[in-house]
């Protein structure tokens, strides 16, 4: 029996001292979970900081973006409005340009016109002095009627001014030229007739 006894007292401080190993063991690593776990809690909490800040970074971000689109969209009306003056004001500036055009080539006929008319007036003019001396050539020479003098035509100053453009007709000499009459008329016809 103490035989026995001296082998269970063995075979127990056996398993104590390889329970107290164990239990260092077990305590070691215990240690080393719990310097794993703070490390692991530090860099969680790294991460949540991260986090935080990578959420705060996004809200930001999404705001200007937001802005950002209300700005483009103004913007794209903006352009929008400018394009269509822009494209109102060339079509008017096309027109102005086409209505030059035709105005300056209005012009021109209508000093072509004034031109002709001026010419037309001095002939007329001349023609009209020719008569008048003859007229007075023919009263002179004329003695049995003295009171044909109120009849004559006076002299044309060649200073008289030009007639006005816009009329066609020359100024109808006096009753006493049938001639002149019907040679005014003839021009004025056939200047008419060119217009």
């Amino acid at each position: 029996s103490e035989d026995r006894h001296h082998r269970e007292k063995d075979f127990l401080l056996k398993e104590a001292a390889e329970s107290q190993r164990m239990y260092e063991l077990m305590k070691q690593q215990e240690v080393h979970l719990k310097q794993q776990l703070s490390l692991y809690t530090e860099k969680f909490e790294e991460f949540q900081t991260t986090l935080s800040k990578s959420n705060e970074v996004f809200t930001t971000f999404k705001q200007e973006m937001e802005k950002m689109t209300k700005k483009i969209k103004k913007l794209e009306k903006e352009t929008t409005m400018y394009r269509s003056r822009w494209e109102s004001s060339n079509k008017a500036l096309l027109n102005m340009a086409e209505e030059k055009t035709l105005q300056e080539r209005e012009f021109d006929s209508l000093q072509g016109k004034v031109a002709r008319l001026e010419k037309l007036c001095r002939a007329l003019q001349n023609e009209r002095n020719e008569l008048s001396k003859k007229v007075q050539g023919l009263s002179t020479d004329d003695d049995t009627s003295p009171g044909d003098e109120s009849t004559s035509l006076p002299p044309i100053d060649s200073q008289e001014p030009s007639p006005d453009p816009d009329t066609t007709t020359p100024s109808s000499p006096t009753p006493c030229c049938p001639e002149l009459d019907a040679e005014n008329q003839a021009c004025a016809a056939s200047l008419t007739a060119q217009e």
